[in-house]
C-alpha cells in the first residue's frame, strides 16, 4: 500500500466558502438575542459593521483563491464561496433597503 499524498489545500477558498455561513449565524444569534430591542448598539453594530465586513472578507478570499485553483485545487470551494458571498451580499443589500423603506413609511 502506498501512502496517500494530499496536495496543499487552497485555504482562502475554503475560508471564503465558510465565511457567509458564519455571517448568517451571527445575524441569527443577534436577532434571537436582540428580542424586540433592534435599536440597541449591539444589534446595530452587528448589522451595520460586522456582517458586511465578514461578507466582503469572504468575497475577497474567494476572489483571491481563484488564481490558485490550478496549483492547489479546491475549485468547488472557490466558485461556491464566490457565488455564496455575492448572494448573501445582495440579500443583505435588499434586506437593508426593505428595512429602510418599512421604517420610513
Amino acid at each position: 500500500m502506498f501512502p496517500r499524498r494530499f496536495g496543499k489545500s487552497n485555504h482562502p477558498a475554503i475560508i471564503g466558502f465558510l465565511v457567509p455561513f458564519v455571517a448568517a449565524g451571527i445575524a441569527s444569534v443577534s436577532i434571537l438575542w436582540g428580542w424586540n430591542d433592534h435599536r440597541s448598539f449591539f444589534f446595530r453594530m452587528t448589522f451595520v459593521a460586522l456582517i458586511p465586513l465578514l461578507l466582503l472578507f469572504g468575497l475577497w478570499l474567494s476572489i483571491k483563491s481563484i488564481p490558485h485553483i490550478q496549483e492547489k485545487g479546491d475549485r468547488d470551494y472557490a466558485y461556491s464561496g464566490l457565488v455564496l458571498n455575492i448572494f448573501f451580499i445582495l440579500l443583505y443589500i435588499f434586506s437593508a433597503i426593505s428595512i429602510g423603506y418599512i421604517q420610513n413609511r
